[in-house]
């Protein structure tokens, strides 16, 4: 019989993210027969797992797509991943206060990728270890087959098939670029303004 394998990163955000190694390996001793391997990054590494700082791009994908169980931070990068090689990972989300990101935006992206179903949100120690039962016992799904689109995608194709007035495309590309620049413009400030 093969050992399970979970495959979990913290992904390679410059912020260290601790309090997902300590839920993991607390999670692991309950757990030694779980071959982990993590991609920990600037976070401190997994007691008893298998650690890398990070992994090759392909070698990564490779290894998930192998993995009984994906288990990822919640960074949009890492999950369009997933979703690209079809697997729906848990994912914890990283959390202002504590030094693991400026903004809750994890937070309010992985809530509505859990909403779409696109993958298990775990905000706690124990919901991830439930998640983590649950993937192992293959109670919940970590594989599609096929992907749900995603209702950005479905507008998209709804007004290319219905077709669109020009003006309306060009007056859309407008506000869409004239929104770029000011947060660009806006972020430019505030680089400034802290130094």
């Amino acid at each position: 019989m093969t050992r399970p394998v979970v495959m979990a990163s913290a992904g390679t955000y410059h912020l260290p993210f601790d309090r997902f190694s300590e839920w993991l390996e607390r999670w692991h001793r309950r757990h030694p027969d779980v071959r982990l391997v993590v991609q920990h990054g600037p976070s401190r590494p997994v007691d008893g797992a298998e650690n890398h700082v990070t992994l090759p791009y392909a070698q990564l994908l490779d290894l998930c797509r192998a993995a009984d169980a994906v288990v990822l931070q919640g960074g949009a990068g890492g999950i369009m991943d997933m979703r690209a090689i079809g697997v729906v990972p848990v994912v914890v989300p990283r959390v202002p206060g504590g030094g693991e990101v400026v903004d809750n935006h994890q937070l309010v992206f992985t809530a509505e990728m859990a909403r779409l179903g696109l993958l298990h949100r775990a905000v706690s120690e124990s919901e991830l270890a439930a998640l983590l039962a649950a993937a192992l016992d293959q109670r919940i799904v970590v594989r599609t087959h096929s992907q749900p689109p995603t209702p950005g995608v479905q507008t998209a194709r709804v007004l290319i098939e219905n077709g669109v007035d020009p003006t309306t495309v060009g007056t859309m590309l407008f506000r869409l670029g004239w929104s770029i620049w000011a947060l660009l413009a806006a972020r430019l400030r505030l680089r400034r303004s802290a130094q």
